[in-house]
């Protein structure tokens, strides 16, 4: 009788199966040295990429693997390790089983309020730490927010991550990000701080209670234009209390935002919901 394929590898590590694929390949392994699961994340550098382009790729990818490995917070997923094999760039991840925010609300629709601060704090108390360790996150979004099937709340993907503490490996005028979710200064391509990353989770946090999101458009161009210019309107399921932190962390300018991580999530304790 003929022995069993042996499972393909990456590094250390042995290949389970495909899980995810976008910009790069995630896939579910087993680390033997270790005895764990983890997600592999590999670049995927797309047929017919220029050589600038593939050193940028490269680049980012290991500037996530350089901030999220900076980074050890319960309510951020761990990094382990970043490794290159045979011109094949991956990094080694806690693996996260559960949904993201954004199959929880396309699924349930809205949270209810209590639920929604639930979450926005466990996503605060992520970022204080990545703040404090010079990390914007400038991607807070449904797709990045893992719900584990023990209800604990993990922000994943530093993928466009500013490490402060770096020379900025955007060019000025370049916009990163999910529209939807982008602050001001985000859209305009410019200079931006942690005050960036609150004004996100205000739309986070807007759509979990009303179940869509304060700032609509049918195109990124009318989208943007309601980030720089439109007022969200108060849902009917939100207290006076919680409005005034939303109001408070979608200002327009991040100077009248809450000044931290922290400061917002004292502001929800504050603010109830009735």
């Amino acid at each position: 009788m003929s022995s069993p394929t042996p499972p393909s590898t990456l590094g250390k590590y042995q290949i389970i199966r495909e899980i995810a694929r976008s910009n790069d390949i995630v896939y579910e392994a087993y680390d033997p040295q270790m005895d764990r699961r983890v997600a592999l994340k590999e670049l995927n550098i797309p047929n017919g990429s220029t050589p600038q382009q593939i050193k940028d790729r490269i680049d980012r990818f290991e500037r996530e693997a350089r901030a999220a490995g900076r980074l050890s917070h319960p309510n951020i997923m761990t990094v382990y390790d970043v490794d290159v094999e045979n011109e094949r760039h991956f990094m080694s991840m806690e693996f996260l089983d559960g949904h993201t925010l954004r199959n929880e609300l396309d699924t349930n629709g809205a949270l209810g309020p209590e639920r929604a601060i639930e979450v926005a704090k466990a996503i605060l108390s992520g970022l204080q730490h990545a703040h404090d360790q010079g990390v914007i996150h400038r991607d807070i979004k449904p797709e990045n927010i893992q719900i584990l099937s023990n209800g604990q709340i993990k922000i994943t993907d530093f993928g466009i991550a500013r490490l402060t503490f770096q020379p900025n490996i955007t060019m000025d005028g370049q916009v990163f990000g999910t529209p939807s979710y982008m602050s001001p200064e985000q859209v305009k391509g410019g200079d931006l701080d942690s005050r960036s990353d609150l004004f996100s989770v205000g739309v986070l946090l807007y759509e979990m209670i009303a179940g869509q999101k304060p700032f609509q458009g049918d195109s990124v161009i009318s989208i943007t234009y309601a980030i720089m210019n439109a007022e969200p309107v108060q849902p009917s399921q939100c207290s006076f209390g919680l409005w005034q932190v939303i109001q408070k962390a979608l200002d327009k300018s991040p100077m009248l935002r809450f000044s931290s991580a922290s400061e917002m999530s004292k502001a929800l304790d504050e603010a109830g919901i009735h």
